[in-house]
């Protein structure tokens, strides 16, 4: 005959098993709903990332001024892209992210090319690329506005508003943005180039971006 505590011991053994099991099934269920919740928010915002316009390089430009030894010149950037998201009708939904290869430096002249990706200026080697990002877009203007950002160049990230004007036809933009920044802020031109004897240390940058809507 069996006793009486030794069934009830078993019961209950048994009782701990199937909530254990249970738990375990509620728990994995929770977990796919978790991860199928995650991946509809990264589906989500990799659509989001996309932007709705697509630059054309051909016709768009990054350029920059400054003087040596009181003598202006100017150069540019030839690779970069954007990722753009605009509508002047919902303007608080705007961003941008501009990626500049910083090795397609042509600044006009060959002593300065040498010069300029070196460990003083760009240090082009360890920081190959200047990154601008703006989510924070006013309208200033009938076809005015302004993109206050991050600019992030040579390791260094400093506030950067950069005001442009847009004219939107058939489905085609046309941006044309100008501002002047301090290249010491980003530490460009350190030692001997860190002050404006040699070389200026205002550069006005001129930016042209014309893009196709998506």
């Amino acid at each position: 005959m069996i006793r009486n505590d030794y069934v009830a011991n078993m019961m209950k053994n048994m009782s701990l098993s199937l909530i254990a099991a249970a738990l375990s099934m509620a728990s994995c269920s929770q977990a796919q709903e978790t991860t199928n919740l995650t991946q509809s928010a990264s589906v989500s915002a990799a659509e989001n990332i996309a932007g709705n316009w697509q630059v054309i390089e051909a016709e768009s430009h990054i350029k920059f001024t400054a003087e040596q030894e009181g003598n202006p010149f100017t150069g540019q950037f030839n690779k970069f892209d954007a990722v753009i998201n605009f509508d002047a009708e919902n303007i608080d939904q705007a961003f941008v992210t501009a990626n500049i290869d910083i090795s397609s430096m042509d600044a006009g002249d060959k002593d300065r090319n040498g010069a300029l990706p070196g460990k003083e200026w760009f240090f082009v080697k360890k920081f190959p690329e200047a990154i601008f990002q703006s989510s924070n877009f006013s309208k200033t203007g009938e076809n005015s506005y302004a993109a206050a950002g991050t600019l992030s160049m040579k390791g260094v990230s400093q506030p950067l508003t950069l005001p442009f004007t847009l004219d939107i036809d058939n489905g085609t933009a046309d941006m044309r943005g100008e501002v002047t920044l301090d290249r010491t802020l980003w530490d460009l031109g350190s030692g001997a180039w860190s002050t404006d004897e040699w070389v200026s240390t205002s550069v006005r940058v001129d930016v042209k971006i014309k893009a196709k809507a998506k």
